[in-house]
């Protein structure tokens, strides 16, 4: 799996790939923490890029953390071959990292993501527990690609959404084993309708609709309310988002990133909404054209983020 996330996505335009990177850095150690002090968490690290160039960069303490367990082997072994290995490496969610911080009394000066908080099926709770990561002054950095703003980007997202809620996949070289092969659809189905055999066929598939976007644990509350009150539930607002019935991943999750900020702001961060720029393409066209919309980006500030490539939520927490 990574090696074929590797391919796709970094080595394709290594350079802009390694130019993104280092705008997050830059971001994220943006504090009076001198490097060599400083402790950076990599939190869903996939192959371990970020981690990778923190301690290129000579940051003291980096920590690499993905909730899928051969992810954080693989990235371990990446590490180790070019040098570069992270100084602990922590298998699970964000539940798991702080308890894991906890005992090993260690404090946060930044936490750090790349295209991870899109497929993370509570985003609120997850935000509102960043603050928990740290007793001192805490960067959060959190990029993503899955804005509502960006037609290019939303058009991308719904295409991706709708075949993975109406068509099953077929396992290829480089499938990640915790993601559902089957229609989502489909998947939600099959569970209404193994954990109630009395509903109709017609209740199972309203029921099915309605739940899109739920956890399997979740579907089976709103199976027990319907059950109990006769009442569906409110299908979700947006059209296309959907998620993994079995693990809760959304698919290319589009969000409203002022949201998420006002979220981050009410939990004691001072937050941002940043827009991303587009690297340095291989083709001089390309580029050009890129040149050109990094200068739009720049100029039209907030309205930017409608051509940026992704978007940032930063947050700065002080020290009490």
């Amino acid at each position: 799996y990574n090696k074929s996330y590797l391919k796709r996505n970094i080595l394709g335009n290594t350079l802009s790939s390694l130019q993104k990177y280092s705008y997050i850095l830059s971001w994220s150690t943006a504090s009076g923490v001198s490097l060599n002090k400083f402790v950076f968490l990599d939190y869903g690290g996939g192959a371990g890029i970020l981690s990778l160039l923190a301690k290129e960069l000579k940051i003291g303490t980096v920590i690499y953390n993905d909730i899928y367990p051969i992810s954080c082997k693989d990235a371990k072994v990446i590490g180790e071959l070019v040098g570069n290995q992270a100084d602990y490496y922590v298998p699970g969610d964000i539940d798991t990292v702080i308890d894991f911080l906890r005992t090993n009394a260690i404090a946060c000066n930044s936490v750090v993501s790349n295209n991870v908080i899109e497929h993370i099926y509570d985003i609120e709770g997850f935000l509102k527990k960043l603050c928990l990561l740290s007793d001192t002054s805490l960067n959060v950095v959190m990029a993503s690609d899955g804005s509502i703003f960006n037609p290019l980007i939303r058009k991308s997202s719904t295409k991706k959404q709708l075949e993975a809620e109406y068509k099953d996949c077929q396992k290829e070289w480089g499938h990640k084993e915790r993601d559902c092969l089957r229609a989502y659809l489909k998947v939600r189905q099959k569970m209404i309708l193994n954990y109630s055999r009395d509903l109709t066929q017609e209740e199972v598939d309203r029921l099915a609709r309605s739940t899109r976007g739920m956890i399997q644990a979740d579907i089976k509350k709103s199976v027990d309310e319907y059950l109990k009150t006769g009442e569906f539930p409110r299908e979700p607002v947006h059209p296309t988002n959907t998620c993994d019935p079995y693990t809760g991943n959304w698919e290319e999750h589009l969000m409203n990133p002022y949201h998420l900020k006002t979220v981050l702001s009410k939990v004691g961060f001072k937050a941002r909404v940043l827009s991303g720029y587009y690297g340095h393409p291989k083709n001089v066209a390309k580029r050009m054209l890129a040149n050109f919309l990094n200068l739009a980006i720049r100029i039209f500030r907030k309205q930017g983020i409608r051509i940026a490539p992704f978007f940032m939520i930063y947050g700065r927490k002080e020290a009490p």
